[in-house]
């Protein structure tokens, strides 16, 4: 059976995090003289040596080498908790507990066909490094916002938090100052020319988080000047009523719809976001951003998501134009995520985006 290994890799505060995964046995077995021609292909076992930075999602897509069309069912045994294995063979995890730091034997894959021929392989998985706790969000190329493709899946940033000691609301984290420019306390310290984005919450309310994105902070010169932004928001499955407590210049940043679900409760919100700014800094907050407690819509994957669009025509308003056509980032050369442990996600050519709640880490 062949096996393709997923990593996204992101660097880490003097950290990376090794997953090493070496195929140690593949055996088959039937309850009779059965046999299939069917096997796990040995030119997909992935090298040792493969990283991962803890937090992030890892996927092994498990297939055969054969051309073998009958019936297959997955099943996965001595695998870490919350590690599943796919309908259609593909296994996903995310370290998201500092026990989880250590090395995870004989994790047996077993596959299983229609007429009772049974193979398997065991292998072992090592996730090493320090334990970074908060909220953490998974990135995704394109619309995820109603079903989710692991192949589109950038990475995965956890949220910033405040401390006991210098606690602040989403605003005063924000700290708009004189000539509106951002001053952050909490959060990473962005660049000139790229748009900066990061998530947030108070350290003592983990489950109300907040949006920030910024352009300019730190001063660059663009040709021509001013620079324009302009992107479209939109906002899927919160539990909070969400709206804009930030903007660096009123109306700039302007709610356009919000509406709740009479079946679930849930807020679905579009906001404009149109940026022109030289000297100065750019940008807005949205939140607070919650997830429900229904367990069944959990489940499902009923997270809070939001969608972000970076080109094209608008689907909100073409009537601000600010003397440029359509959504577009201006002279910025990609939108950059940072998270709390001090890596980047960089969307690179990507113009628009999901970002959604994925998991809690824990350090306990």
């Amino acid at each position: 059976m062949k096996k393709i290994l997923y990593i996204t890799l992101i660097s880490c505060i003097g950290l990376t995090i090794m997953i090493s995964c070496s195929a140690k046995e593949e055996s088959s077995s039937s309850s009779s003289s059965i046999t299939e021609d069917i096997s796990f292909d040995p030119s997909s076992v992935p090298d040792n040596g493969t990283t991962v930075v803890f937090g992030q999602s890892y996927q092994y897509q498990v297939t055969t080498d054969n051309n073998y069309s009958g019936t297959i069912t997955y099943s996965l045994s001595n695998q870490p908790d919350g590690m599943t294995i796919s309908s259609t063979g593909l296994i996903e995890w995310t370290p998201s507990k500092s026990s989880e730091i250590t090395t995870h034997s004989n994790i047996k894959i077993t596959i299983t066909t229609a007429s009772g021929y049974v193979l398997t392989q065991t292998y072992d998985l090592t996730v090493t490094g320090t334990c970074v706790s908060g909220n953490v969000m998974s990135i995704w190329a394109g619309d995820q916002r109603t079903s989710t493709d692991s192949s589109n899946l950038l990475g995965n940033v956890t949220a910033y938090t405040d401390n006991s000691s210098s606690v602040k609301t989403a605003s005063q984290n924000y700290n708009l100052g004189s000539g509106s420019s951002v001053r952050l306390t909490h959060g990473p310290t962005p660049t000139a020319t790229t748009g900066n984005v990061f998530f947030y919450n108070q350290y003592d309310n983990t489950t109300h988080t907040y949006l920030f994105w910024m352009f300019g902070k730190g001063g660059a010169s663009f040709s021509p000047s001013p620079n324009i932004v302009k992107l479209d928001v939109f906002v899927s499955n919160n539990t909070s009523q969400d709206s804009n407590p930030v903007d660096d210049d009123a109306g700039e940043t302007d709610l356009i719809s919000q509406s709740q679900s009479a079946t679930t409760g849930l807020y679905t919100s579009s906001y404009t976001g149109r940026y022109s700014y030289g000297a100065n800094s750019d940008g807005a907050v949205i939140g607070p951003l919650s997830n429900t407690d229904n367990q069944t819509l959990l489940d499902n994957g009923t997270t809070f998501k939001i969608f972000v669009d970076l080109s094209g025509t608008s689907s909100l308003n073409t009537s601000d134009n600010r003397g440029v056509s359509g959504l577009t980032l201006g002279a910025l050369t990609s939108m950059k995520y940072y998270s709390k442990d001090n890596s980047t996600v960089s969307l690179g050519s990507e113009d628009n985006f999901t970002v959604g709640y994925k998991t809690r880490i824990t350090c306990d």
